[in-house]
């Protein structure tokens, strides 16, 4: 799950534009589904941030990082 989403974390961060396997992402975002439920909180002792919506049509690696609280850098 950590490694799935570093990689997304690197590959936004670096501006990767290319189509990664989403088969890791659906894996990591079902295990973090059950590890970081919605119904528990997460607080300073919770490594990841607030869970955040991800935008209509999202894959499974921006799924994936909208549930470990991450967001999209804003290239703009």
């Amino acid at each position: 799950m950590e490694i799935v989403t570093h990689t997304w974390d690197l590959a936004e961060a670096l501006g990767h534009r290319e189509e990664l396997d989403p088969e890791p992402a659906e894996f990591a975002l079902a295990t973090a589904r059950q590890v970081l439920p919605d119904f528990r909180p997460r607080d300073e002792n919770t490594p990841f941030d607030t869970r955040h919506q991800a935008p209509e049509g999202a894959g499974a690696y921006e799924q994936l990082a909208a549930w470990m609280g991450r967001r999209p850098l804003d290239r703009a």
